[in-house]
């Protein structure tokens, strides 16, 4: 079902099944006459999120035919369903960094198994990595895509939508804000009752170091009304700004006194040791779900490189897997 923020902009909840996520908040800039329409973020490549944003799509009156594609960042969330949506002549914007990563796990299945296997994962988990959604739901045809980049200006429906690379969430991660309006599209880079997911990535060095420069350089803009691509907004972009730094504050403090009392461990069994919540309640770990376990190792890890990069622990690898001590 389609809503009306205000204006020309619309939103267009897709469910995501199974994913403690629950929605996408897919975004419409309508245009009037000869104009082209965006959609921003489409929904996972499965048949819920697909009948929902065509439903939607098809309230609103929009034509693929006459629609561009601005998907915030690569996960499949956002981007499953781009190019099957896109019509003949539709543009599908992403980062240069994020379309590279998309197009090589499309043409070549590039797995992440063996960096996972470092962390600890077991050789049975392991297996079960191709039904991990962000990978089992993305799209299966090679992408053509448009790259666009910081500081670029995109135009539609009378709004002047300026590029802001933010990466952290993903290494491309992009935001779009309406400075004459005061809206800015998030995407996953500021969630208001949930924190994005901040995990590693071959070749982008110290994710969770960039995430937090990238929020605080998002923090100068001024932001009326924010839209991000999961749930609600509660508040203001400034305090959710300092809620969101300052969990991750808590987050490594919390690992620093675990890694304390445990020399030696590796990432999956830290996770085990720290906090998480699931479905809005604290888990234990081994009640924890599998495809949940692959995200909350991931963003263990991308801790464990943030106190690397800064020399507050050192690691040691056994030939499969690494361990961290205390610096």
């Amino acid at each position: 079902m389609a809503a009306n923020i205000e204006g020309n902009i619309f939103t267009i909840s897709v469910p995501l099944p199974g994913n403690p996520l629950r929605n996408l908040n897919s975004y419409v800039i309508r245009s009037e006459g000869r104009g082209r329409n965006l959609l921003i973020d489409t929904g996972f490549r499965m048949q819920p999120c697909r009948e929902a944003l065509i439903g939607g799509l098809g309230e609103l009156g929009i034509d693929m035919r006459d629609t561009d594609i601005f998907l915030t960042h690569q996960h499949a969330d956002h981007s499953g369903l781009a190019m099957e949506l896109a019509g003949e002549n539709s543009k599908v914007y992403i980062s240069r960094r994020d379309g590279e990563m998309l197009i090589n796990i499309l043409t070549k299945g590039l797995g992440r198994t063996e960096e996972y296997r470092t962390f600890g994962f077991s050789e049975e988990e392991l297996a079960s990595f191709w039904e991990n959604p962000s990978v089992k739901y993305q799209q299966d045809v090679p992408a053509v895509f448009t790259h666009v980049g910081d500081g670029e200006v995109l135009n539609y429906g009378g709004h002047r939508l300026e590029v802001i690379a933010t990466p952290g969430h993903t290494p491309g991660h992009l935001c779009l804000y309406d400075r004459a309006n005061k809206i800015m599209f998030l995407g996953d880079h500021v969630l208001f009752d949930i924190t994005p997911n901040i995990t590693t990535w071959p070749g982008f060095d110290d994710p969770l170091g960039h995430y937090v420069h990238s929020l605080m350089d998002i923090s100068i803009f001024d932001v009326r009304l924010p839209l991000p691509a999961h749930r609600g907004v509660k508040g203001t972009m400034a305090e959710r700004i300092g809620t969101i730094i300052e969990h991750h504050g808590a987050r490594i403090r919390e690992m620093l006194d675990a890694l304390e009392a445990n020399p030696g461990i590796t990432p999956y069994d830290l996770s085990g040791k720290m906090t998480w919540r699931v479905h809005g309640r604290t888990n234990s770990w081994a009640d924890f779900p599998l495809a949940q376990k692959w995200f909350a190792v991931g963003e263990t890890a991308a801790h464990l490189e943030y106190l690397l990069c800064r020399g507050r622990v050192r690691r040691e690898f056994d030939g499969r897997v690494w361990h961290y001590y205390i610096g």
